[in-house]
This record gives structure tokens, sequence and C-alpha cells, in this order.
């Protein structure tokens, strides 16, 4: 998934799980002044991880963005600038820009 490198210092704006569907969609800013919007989305979801306890302190940055390949699919984890780990294991992701 390309785009994944780009997304240091992107705001987490939400996080939501479609449970009926399997469907996770992340919506993050980017660009100056948060111009630009990244929707990061995982289908097929099995787990969704997403703690908010801030180990490294408050912050809604994000340090890095990953997918790999596991067994069963694919890990979509974003590490947070507060230390948080949000972990995704799905059939599918996608990165797609603009609104949604």
């Amino acid at each position: 998934m390309d785009g994944l490198s780009k997304l240091h210092d992107a705001t987490l704006e939400t996080f939501a799980l479609h449970w009926a569907e399997g469907i996770a969609r992340i919506r993050l800013s980017t660009g100056v002044n948060g111009t630009g919007v990244v929707i990061l989305e995982a289908s097929g979801v099995l787990r969704a991880v997403c703690p908010r306890v801030f180990p490294w302190g408050e912050s809604d940055s994000v340090n890095e963005v990953k997918l790999e390949k596991v067994d069963d699919g694919w890990l979509l984890s974003i590490e947070m600038q507060s230390g948080d780990v949000l972990e995704i294991c799905c059939g599918e992701a996608s990165i797609k820009q603009g609104a949604e």
C-alpha cells in the first residue's frame, strides 16, 4: 500500500469500526494545517485493538503506519506519537485520498 511512509505526523481524527460489515475506517488529516485527508480502510476485520493510554504522553499524531502480511491476511498497525499502537487484523486494506 503506497503512501504509508508519508503519514508520519498526520493527525488521527477518527477510528470507526462498522461491526456488521467488518470494515474499519481511520480518518487522518495531513499536510499543512491538516489540509489533506487520508482514509485508511480495512475490510474483513477479524480483530481491532485501539489502546488510548498515552505511555509517552498525550498526542493525536501518527509516528508510523505499517501493513504486514500475516497468516490469515494483513496486519495494519498505526504507532501513535503517544506510544499507543492501534492494530487491525483484516483481509484487505487500502488507502484513499480525500474526505469520506
